[in-house]
């Protein structure tokens, strides 16, 4: 008896874990408004054909300020072939602003990003996800890790071949 009702927890516990997983498939059409530019938006559609990578972030966040080394590390690396875009929860630009300055944190940033992250099942922070060239996700990171470099390295050079 004891095996069974193990069982039917075990089985219970893996599906809701499978229904908490995120539906990501692609990147929809999105205006942003770009933090360092007065009246100026980031759009989506106009990297259709590049690679993108979304880093969901909040300025408030103490996790997504030490993944920003790695988000500027792989801008670096790769922010000619790919769009490397910080999409901040913020809904006031003063405190992404001041984050950012900060963190000395130069790679693109956009505000106000919590629809888009509804939208594609974002659910805690930092959360990076990366599209295709049409703009398909690929691969996508929930957390911190002290390897996420290595984990931006080895997906978008796999997009850049």
């Amino acid at each position: 008896m004891k095996k069974l009702v193990l069982a039917i927890l075990c089985a219970l516990s893996t599906t809701a874990c499978l229904m908490s997983l995120p539906e990501i498939t692609t990147l929809p059409n999105v205006q942003l408004p770009l933090v360092n530019e007065e009246k100026s938006t980031w759009n989506s559609s106009d990297y259709v054909g590049k690679p993108v990578m979304l880093v969901f972030m909040g300025s408030w966040c103490p996790w997504c300020k030490r993944t920003m080394p790695a988000v500027m590390q792989a801008a670096e690396k790769f922010g000619d072939q790919v769009e490397i875009v910080a999409v901040f929860m913020d809904n006031d630009v003063k405190p992404v602003q001041a984050a950012l300055k900060e963190h000395q944190f130069t790679v693109k940033s956009v505000y106000n990003g919590g629809e888009l992250a509804e939208a594609l099942s974002v659910q805690g922070l930092p959360h990076t996800i990366v599209f295709d060239k049409k703009h398909r996700a690929v691969q996508h990171w929930e957390g911190f890790s002290n390897d996420r470099l290595k984990d931006f390295e080895a997906a978008l050079q796999k997009l850049t071949k």
